[in-house]
């Protein structure tokens, strides 16, 4: 993630390295533990993707779109830059170490993480209106616009910031994300970076789903139940769910970094670089899976495609009536009989 990466200009242990701390059994660890979750990651993703396309009740569900603009962005962390990670992680330097592989790097991470902050805000922020005043998100400008702003913002800042920037870029092929754009060494603009990327998303993430749920509390107390709850319900569990991965993650990170920025610079950071730097890869991991367990349109093609013997039961109200009947003709014929 661009904040973690930005940390990197404070650490220097006289060695200019962290991973002396870092013994190869860790190593090992975390290349397997990654790699195992990435293949699962990768055709959960897929199947998510391809019964998007399929199920016309998706298409027609606006509150989807920007979950599944959030799965693609997660999906490019997985197939884009993290495989970049494993083999620095599996090699111990960037293979092959080139600068324009370094600048990939860096651009990959710093784009990406950042992005799928923002659209994780700018979804619980949807869900909100979607569920409450849904006049308000009416219109394709009012729906769109929002999603594609942070990628499109976010693409020139970065842009600007490791290319442009009027710094001298040195690498560091045995480094994480090769040392880092030479922009983070600059203490004002890596600060403001990092509080754009990092703090911003997490901060109105909480505050959005706090307000979510505060008012999801209130309507359940006031309709009780019904149709309109369940729906609400539904929605605002699936918006949960989500953020609750993102902020499981992001939010300890977030509040290291707080630490660091105003009392002890040095706060945890070695661990930080050395596993905390890695924690962050598994929510674009895991994603898909609380992404899928949140579709129940899918999760039931999905169960009828590897079960299609299976009979699907009636239900409670489908059975009364048919019981009703059937226990009434029982009668008419012991009568005759």
């Amino acid at each position: 993630m661009a904040g973690i990466a930005n940390e990197t200009s404070d650490y220097d242990d006289g060695t200019g390295s962290y991973p002396v701390l870092e013994s190869s059994f860790s190593k090992k660890f975390k290349f397997s533990f990654l790699l195992a979750c990435l293949i699962p990651s990768t055709i959960c993703s897929l199947t998510l993707f391809y019964y998007f396309i399929r199920l016309s009740e998706l298409h027609r569900k606006r509150h989807n779109y920007v979950i599944i603009c959030l799965l693609v962005c997660n999906f490019l962390i997985a197939t884009t830059e993290l495989p970049v990670t494993l083999t620095y992680i599996h090699f111990d330097q960037l293979v092959p170490p080139s600068s324009s592989l370094c600048f990939y790097w860096i651009f990959m991470n710093y784009l990406l993480f950042p992005t799928s902050g923002w659209i994780m805000a700018i979804a619980s922020l949807q869900r909100y209106f979607f569920i409450f005043h849904k006049q308000f998100i009416n219109t394709h400008l009012k729906h769109y616009l929002p999603i594609a702003l942070p990628p499109i913002l976010l693409f020139i800042w970065y842009t600007a910031l490791i290319f442009f920037y009027p710094c001298q870029q040195f690498f560091d092929y045995t480094q994480l994300w090769c040392i880092g754009a030479c922009y983070v060494f600059e203490g004002t603009i890596g600060t403001i970076d990092w509080i754009l990327s990092s703090l911003v998303p997490v901060i109105l993430t909480i505050v959005f789903n706090i307000v979510l749920c505060v008012r999801v509390v209130y309507q359940k107390y006031k309709m009780h139940r019904g149709r309109t709850w369940r729906t609400t319900r539904k929605l605002a569990l699936q918006i949960f769910m989500i953020s609750f991965l993102f902020l499981g993650i992001y939010l300890p990170l977030t509040l290291f970094g707080l630490i660091r920025l105003w009392f002890d610079p040095m706060f945890l950071l070695v661990l930080t670089m050395v596993y905390f730097a890695y924690i962050v890869y598994l929510v674009p991991l895991l994603m898909p899976f609380i992404c899928l367990i949140s579709m129940p349109e899918i999760t039931a093609k999905i169960k009828r495609t590897l079960h299609p013997g299976t009979r699907i039961e009636p239900t409670l109200f489908q059975q009364l009536p048919l019981t009703m009947i059937t226990r009434r003709h029982m009668q008419v014929q012991n009568a005759r009989i």
